[in-house]
């Protein structure tokens, strides 16, 4: 019987291709956003390891780490964090334990598939990048790697995803994306409102690529970017596993407001633009109420800002 990962983490940019990657290795995976929807999955789905970010909305990855321990059905369930935190970061606000550990991210799809295999007892060989945020507890039993092992190799999206952003180029931002079955309608073809959804993975990772991240502004900034309004045009069918490149940059940045543009290319159809349009965002505080971008924020968006490049 496959065994269950639960994957608890609030970014879908990674979070999609590592549920299409872990799924492809034989496991069952499980995904929450946020720290009350993971805390409802652990008790509904009983993993057998969880996969948890620090920093989500509804709460931090310490408190739900903190109430898994203390419920009787997850006290035992392997937890390994993944975060931007550094080791010390994480000492000083988790209490690990024997089956608490810690990878540093960005981590390749591999490295934590590896650690995934390891803690699960399939893989026994040892993995230097698993630490434990406490002296408390030991990792499990390492054997020495044969020197002919061959390294696995990750699902083709999922090594995309684990990859590190690319920087802008120029005005725009572009990443890659294989149509799964998942994308498909009964026709075939990409379902016509996933499109927004690339067009969101877009906006993600041209702000990423330039230093910024959603969570941060949600959590440190407490800055908000609601959807007031969006469009797509629809110019051509792509099917499943054909290989999409969007392209994202910003059309307009207002006082307190901005709008991302996208086009989405499909390589398998020659480099043809088969979807285009844009989405535009409000900038507000935690309040609800109209905010102005910040000088600092401006000055890494106004660079990306144009009519974008021809395909």
């Amino acid at each position: 019987m496959a065994r269950t990962i639960l994957v608890v983490d609030d970014d879908a940019t990674l979070v999609a291709p590592l549920k299409d990657g872990l799924e492809s290795a034989g496991y069952r995976v499980a995904v929450a956003f946020d720290a009350a929807q993971g805390l409802v999955l652990a008790h509904e789905t009983r993993p057998d390891l969880i996969i948890l970010d620090y920093y989500m909305p509804g709460g931090d990855g310490g408190s739900i780490y903190e109430r898994l321990r203390a419920a009787p059905d997850t006290r035992e369930t392997p937890v390994v964090f993944s975060t931007g935190l550094t080791l010390e970061e994480l000492r000083g606000k988790v209490k690990g334990g024997a089956r608490t550990f810690f990878l540093k991210k960005p981590v390749g799809f591999t490295g934590l598939l590896s650690v995934v295999n390891q803690v699960l007892g399939e893989d026994r060989r040892a993995i230097s990048s698993v630490v434990l945020p406490s002296g408390t507890g030991t990792p499990p039993p390492a054997e020495p790697k044969p020197e002919t092992a061959p390294e696995p190799r990750p699902a083709p999206a999922a090594e995309k995803a684990a990859a590190a952003p690319a920087r802008p180029k120029g005005r725009h931002s572009e990443f890659e994306v294989r149509v799964s079955y998942a994308d498909t309608d009964k026709l075939g073809v990409i379902y016509y409102a996933n499109y927004l959804k690339y067009f969101e993975q877009g906006r993600t990772e041209l702000l990423r690529g330039l230093g910024v991240r959603y969570r941060d502004l949600e959590i440190r900034r407490k800055l908000f970017l609601p959807a007031v309004e969006a469009r797509v045009q629809y110019l051509a069918p792509s099917r499943y596993d054909d290989l999409l490149t969007v392209r994202t940059w910003i059309a307009e940045l207002g006082r307190a407001s901005v709008r991302f543009e996208c086009d989405v290319i499909d390589k398998d159809l020659g480099g043809k633009v088969v979807a285009r349009g844009y989405s535009r965002h409000a900038v507000v505080n935690d309040l609800w109420r109209s905010a102005r971008i910040p000088s600092d924020l401006r000055v890494l968006l106004a660079p990306c800002v144009g009519r974008g490049p021809s395909a």
